[in-house]
């Protein structure tokens, strides 16, 4: 995939479009990288604390392990992703998967299977590609691990950008579901699964609830960037 696309598309910074390395050194000086002490549920940084974890982790039940965030999602990072998602940058999809891949290798996890938040029909529709699936089968081979297209959406959701945390979950609730035929597949097996942004956790949580209950052993999730948002 990765060959593919930059024999089509020109080598560009991954988060201001400009044609050139990625990133570009005017980007480069913008980017802020999760670091430091951080939750040890949702990845955001936490500060100076002895407690494991945020105080919106503190009051959820994430059927998750952990998130690994590589950004917060802001300044630079917001446009490339929305060069990525909305402006057909699909070259972004191989700087984007690379750092997400590092952030796995750095935190030791071994899986058995990639898989990644499915995109429902109308958008799909409307962007011509899931990118979660772009970044899901970058980062497999990069780190050796299969992807595998294990989820599906069913029925309509709402937009997610207006809703508050509880009306995500309740949007969300009951419209992932296991494709047929995979349940022998992640049958005690590790599962990375790959998404873009991490905002209230309710889309990542009701895959990584779907996927366990289809016999999975456990759930790792790898996002590009998290909000700095009141989850």
């Amino acid at each position: 995939m990765e060959k593919l696309i930059e024999f089509f598309f020109p080598p560009r910074c991954a988060f201001c479009g400009r044609l050139g390395k990625s990133p570009c050194d005017d980007c480069k000086k913008n980017i802020r990288f999760i670091s430091g002490n951080t939750c040890q549920k949702c990845g955001i940084p936490i500060g100076d604390t002895t407690l494991q974890f945020c105080s919106s982790c503190l009051r959820e039940n994430f059927a998750f392990e952990r998130v690994f965030p590589v950004f917060y999602y802001e300044g630079v990072v917001r446009r490339g992703v929305h060069l990525f998602k909305y402006r057909g940058f699909y070259q972004n999809a191989i700087t984007f998967s690379r750092l997400m891949a590092k952030k796995i290798l750095e935190a030791g996890i071994n899986a058995d299977i990639i898989t990644f938040v499915p995109t429902s029909y109308e958008r799909y529709l409307q962007r011509g590609f899931n990118h979660s699936s772009l970044l899901a089968k970058n980062i497999g081979k990069i780190l050796k691990i299969p992807t595998v297209d294990l989820l599906t959406r069913v029925g309509f959701t709402k937009p997610f950008y207006n809703l508050s945390r509880q009306e995500r979950q309740k949007e969300i609730k009951g419209k992932i579901k296991l494709k047929k035929g995979y349940e022998n597949i992640i049958k005690g097996k590790k599962v990375i699964l790959v998404d873009d942004i991490f905002t209230t956790g309710a889309t990542a949580n009701e895959c990584s609830k779907v996927l366990l209950e289809n016999g999975a052993k456990c759930v790792f999730v790898s996002v590009l960037a998290i909000t700095k948002l009141a989850r």
